[in-house]
């Protein structure tokens, strides 16, 4: 039966006959009793027909189609022990199968359950895999020719925005300081922040490079005026840098302190690993003071300009806590212009709620820094003198330095 190859659970006939090899001679008798051949003995009853599975028998020839019946009722005479009388006899072990003359059917889809029917579902069953195998292979070279397709029409828009600063193009006439930033780097953000929208993508080209130009002594100093606390104060677990600012501290209008804003930024992406591309920012309202200068909605609208384009793609989130009611006018001004995009990265939490979620987002030494610099700027007890002298950032090695150099 192994040596067929057949399944290891023996069937009804074997199990019989080596019941009978064992010698249990009441057992046998009980069997053989209960057994049909027995039953067609007794009563006359007509044999089953006897269905070969051309699949039983061996390559040589040895295999027997005949069953355990078939060999008790046609005992020979010269066999030691009659089949009447209870003995261990030795039934053929050669394997053969008692059916009914019709053939059953499958319960769960009525399909007959005969040798030629079973065939065809195994090819069928083999021709439905091979047809599946087909279609995903077929699915994933149309995904593999898309990806090339993009890849093809990006690399042309990113060579169309780099012909730009060719010259006798509009950007040709800027520094090489200004052009530096129009690299493949930049390019493949912007389109990415305008989905592919070229002619968006070369507006905000253009902006972002003569921005650069104007504000070269900024950017290659970083000397500014300080205004407020924003600093780098950790990473989250994805090494995305946090820049943090509380309104309690801030010391000049806003439109005083783009500068600031700049340079902070700049210093996050110093910090930022090899695989990020993206800040996320924390704005902590608490405490914030009202001028008339900061009812102009002026900086804040440079500000968005500026992620919109010479930082476009660097926002991961903008988290603002605490936010007053007063400020609900200057957000309503402004937020109209604010793109869809980056509407869908601001977070409005109270202070609780922040710490919950910067708890789960940062690792514990992060986070417990945050904490403390939330609570601090909540503390009446502590001046604003004492918070400047403890106003720390992370630099490009992960050291807390001072953050400013007159602190």
């Amino acid at each position: 039966w192994l040596k067929l190859g057949r399944p290891t659970r023996a069937p009804l006939h074997t199990t019989m006959a080596l019941s009978k090899l064992a010698g249990c001679a009441p057992c046998s008798k009980h069997r053989r009793a209960a057994s049909p051949c027995a039953a067609g003995r007794r009563g006359g009853v007509q044999k089953p027909a006897i269905i070969q599975d051309s699949s039983f028998v061996s390559s040589d020839g040895a295999g027997s189609t005949t069953s355990d019946c078939e060999t008790a009722s046609t005992a020979t005479p010269a066999s030691p022990m009659p089949s009447a009388q209870p003995g261990p006899d030795f039934p053929s072990l050669a394997p053969a199968v008692v059916g009914t003359p019709k053939a059953s059917k499958d319960q769960r889809g009525g399909r007959s359950s005969s040798p030629v029917n079973q065939a065809k579902c195994a090819v069928s069953s083999e021709s439905n895999g091979r047809g599946w195998l087909r279609r995903l292979t077929s699915r994933r070279l149309t995904r593999s020719k898309s990806r090339r397709e993009v890849s093809d029409a990006e690399a042309m828009q990113i060579k169309q925005l780099m012909q730009l600063m060719d010259a006798g193009q509009p950007l040709g006439n800027l520094s090489d300081f200004a052009k530096e930033y129009g690299d493949e780097a930049f390019c493949r953000r912007l389109l990415r922040k305008y989905d592919g929208n070229i002619s968006k993508a070369t507006e905000k080209f253009k902006h972002a490079l003569k921005w650069r130009e104007q504000n070269k002594e900024l950017l290659a100093t970083r000397q500014f005026m300080q205004g407020s606390d924003e600093r780098v104060v950790g990473a989250d677990l994805e090494g995305r840098p946090i820049l943090y600012a509380c309104l309690k501290n801030q010391m000049l209008p806003g439109s005083q302190c783009l500068d600031q804003k700049v340079v902070a930024m700049l210093q996050a992406i110093d910090n930022m690993p090899p695989s990020v591309e993206t800040v996320a920012h924390i704005w902590d309202l608490h405490g914030m003071q009202f001028r008339i200068s900061d009812l102009n909605p002026s900086p804040l609208i440079q500000m968005v300009q500026s992620l919109e384009g010479y930082f476009a793609e660097r926002l991961q989130e903008l988290i603002i806590i605490d936010m007053p009611r007063m400020a609900l006018a200057l957000k309503d001004a402004i937020w109209p212009l604010v793109p869809e995009k980056t509407k869908r990265k601001v977070r409005f939490m109270t202070a609780v709620q922040a710490k919950e979620y910067i708890q789960v987002k940062c690792d514990a030494e992060v986070a417990s820094r945050i904490r403390a610099i939330m609570e601090q700027n909540r503390n009446p007890k502590i001046s604003l003198e004492e918070r400047k002298r403890s106003w720390m950032r992370v630099n490009e090695r992960g050291e807390l330095v001072p953050a400013f150099a007159q602190a």
